[in-house]
Parts: C-alpha cells; sequence; structure tokens
C-alpha cells in the first residue's frame, strides 16, 4: 500500500481540524461554543437582509472581510444554518492552505500544528485564519526568494485584518534595494486595493467610522488590565501602544532572520496590544510550528489561551482582572513573553526550511 505523501497528511490533518471547529460552533449544536461568524448574524438584521457590508451598512472589518460575510450570505440563504455553513466551507481553503504551508515551512511535524487547540476553537470563528493563510504563505514564498509574490500575498492579508502592514516595512528592507523597496510597497498595495477600493469610492464615509470604532475600544484580553483595574483607561491603551511600538522597533533593528524578525513583531505587537482577542494567536503558527524551542511554552500558551473562551461566558464580568478569563490571558501572556525572550536571544536557531 503506497504510503500518503507530506501534502496529503497536511490535507487531511486540515479537514480534520475544520471538521472538529466546524462541529463546535455550529449554532443548532447543543452547547455549541460562541463564535464570532454566529454574532454576526444575530446582531446585524442588514446581514439577514442580504445587504453589503461595509457599502450599505457599518462593518467593523476591512473589506474582503466584509466581502466574505456577504458570500457567506448569499451562498447560504436566508438562515443562519445555511449562513454558517457557507462560510465554513469558504473557510476549508484557508485551513488547507495553512497546514500545507506549515508542511512546506516545518516538515511533517509542522503539517499537524493545524490541530493546535487554539486552531480548533478559534478557526471557525473569525477572519484569522484567513489572514493566517496569507501570512504563512507570504513567509513561504519569501524564504524561496519569491518577494513579489510574497508582498502580494501580505497585501491580501491586509483587506482581511490590518497586521500584516507590520511586515512590510521589514520585507522591504530585506530586499536591500531601494528599486525593489519601492516595488515591494507596489506589489502590496495590487494585493490590498482591488477590495479597498470599492469600499472607498461607494461609501467613503466607512473609514472613519471604521477608525472611530476601534479608536474608541478598551483593554480586552490585555495585562494592561490588571494595572489599571479599569478596561477604558485611555492612558492604559497609551502605555499598551508605547509597549508594542518599543517591542516592533527593536525587532526592525534587530540582526537576525526574516523569520525570526517576523516572529519578534508579530509576538511583540500581541504582548503590548491593548487588545489580543485570543483568535489572533493563529498567527503565530507558522512561527510556532517551524521554532522547536517554543515548543516548551505551548503547553501554557495554547491551554491558556483556549481556556478565555470558555471561561468568559461564566462570570458577568469577564474584562476585569481576577476573573478567570483575565487569569487566563495574563498567563497567556507570560507565555508569549518567555517565548519572544527565547527567539530573542537565539534568533539563528529560529529559521524556516527552505
Amino acid at each position: 500500500m503506497r504510503r500518503p505523501s507530506a501534502t496529503q497528511l497536511a490535507i487531511a490533518a486540515a479537514v480534520v481540524s475544520w471538521m472538529i471547529s466546524f462541529y463546535i460552533h455550529h449554532p443548532l449544536v447543543e452547547g455549541n461554543i460562541y463564535s464570532d461568524v454566529a454574532s454576526f448574524w444575530w446582531r446585524q438584521e442588514n446581514l439577514q437582509r442580504g445587504e453589503l457590508p461595509c457599502i450599505q451598512y457599518f462593518f467593523e472589518y476591512p473589506p474582503s472581510a466584509c466581502l466574505l460575510v456577504y458570500a457567506s450570505r448569499l451562498l447560504g440563504g436566508g438562515s443562519i444554518t445555511g449562513y454558517y455553513v457557507a462560510f465554513s466551507l469558504l473557510s476549508l481553503p484557508a485551513f488547507i492552505a495553512i497546514a500545507i504551508c506549515l508542511s512546506r515551512l516545518a516538515g511533517l511535524p509542522g503539517s499537524f500544528f493545524i490541530l493546535a487547540p487554539s486552531m480548533v476553537v478559534y478557526g471557525v470563528y473569525n477572519f484569522d485564519h484567513f489572514f493566517t493563510a496569507f501570512l504563512a504563505a507570504a513567509l513561504l514564498m519569501q524564504t524561496r526568494g519569491r518577494w513579489r509574490v510574497a508582498a502580494v500575498l501580505l497585501g491580501l492579508g491586509f483587506s482581511v485584518k490590518l497586521f500584516t502592514v507590520l511586515l512590510l516595512p521589514l520585507l522591504m528592507l530585506d530586499t536591500g534595494d531601494k528599486r525593489k523597496a519601492a516595488e515591494t510597497g507596489l506589489f502590496f498595495a495590487v494585493g490590498a486595493l482591488p477590495t479597498w477600493v470599492p469600499v472607498l469610492l461607494l461609501n467613503p464615509g466607512w473609514l472613519f467610522e471604521f477608525v472611530s470604532f476601534h479608536a474608541s475600544w478598551g483593554l480586552e484580553n490585555s495585562w494592561l488590565v490588571w494595572l489599571s483595574n479599569d478596561p477604558f483607561s485611555q492612558s492604559a491603551k497609551l502605555f499598551a501602544y508605547l509597549a508594542a511600538l518599543m517591542l516592533i522597533i527593536r525587532a526592525y533593528t534587530y540582526s537576525a532572520s526574516f523569520a525570526a524578525k517576523s516572529f519578534l513583531i508579530l509576538s511583540g505587537f500581541l504582548i503590548g496590544s491593548p487588545t489580543f482577542t485570543p483568535q489572533m494567536t493563529l498567527w503565530l503558527l507558522p512561527f510556532t510550528a517551524s521554532f522547536t524551542r517554543l515548543w516548551a511554552w505551548l503547553p501554557l500558551f495554547e491551554s491558556a489561551n483556549v481556556a478565555i473562551i470558555f471561561t468568559w461566558f461564566l462570570t458577568d464580568t469577564p474584562t476585569l482582572p481576577w476573573t478567570p478569563p483575565q487569569t487566563m490571558a495574563i498567563l497567556r501572556v507570560i507565555a508569549l513573553s518567555a517565548m519572544w525572550v527565547t527567539v530573542y536571544r537565539a534568533p539563528t536557531s529560529a529559521t524556516f526550511r527552505t
């Protein structure tokens, strides 16, 4: 009997991960786990009516996320079940893409990180799995010297969630040439603009609402709430951004591989960010799969991250310190900080396969 290839095993692992995630969040499953995907339906009558997010009504995510939600509504029809199934089916290629990229970046063991608890619990949950698929593919292309394709993929990621922009300066610097750096920015725009431009032209006021909405958001699963005891503390929020900025700048100026610096930038942002929702940890999968020195911290990191959603609805004030969710969040940031230090102290050991 012929043994399955590494790609086949990666795809199989992705399908298993997707099936579990699909089931545990299904709105008709008794005792299902909360997901943002389902909450979009229940809190937006505009979505139920089939209106176009970002254009016909405000939606707090970038344009490609709006397109994914709209496509799910069109394909699924006027029921929560159809909409959820459609969104989940659109998610399956992202799961498969992540697993294949992990296999290429970190070998066969890496592909099984698609079964990580956070991926299962926060997979069919929000848009971070789409973002992670573009991010992982961009990293794979960069390791193979295809920086133009990497820039386009980062741009596509930016259209789903904004945070690939943190790696754009790093990719531009990595080219080592002013002309190539300018080209990198251009190719990033090629990936990002096809969905951004129509939204900005058809509903220019959306951008102001988008910025205002996120600027007004308080602390969420950030360690700063333990210092301020107030999830809406503006001084704590400012301190959080300064902490993230310091870690990001240090990563930019550090002498290390692109992979190591990318991890330091993204994890540094998450450590300092005033908003660190548990699904954001999916961004780190390409790195945690590849950097074996980080594996010792994964049990604490993963268990604490998954426990946030399982404890969130067990308290009336889940955003305050000393509650179970925020206790899990502080344990998670301790583990992530240790991971940041691990890569910082041994950057040469943190390299992808090529």
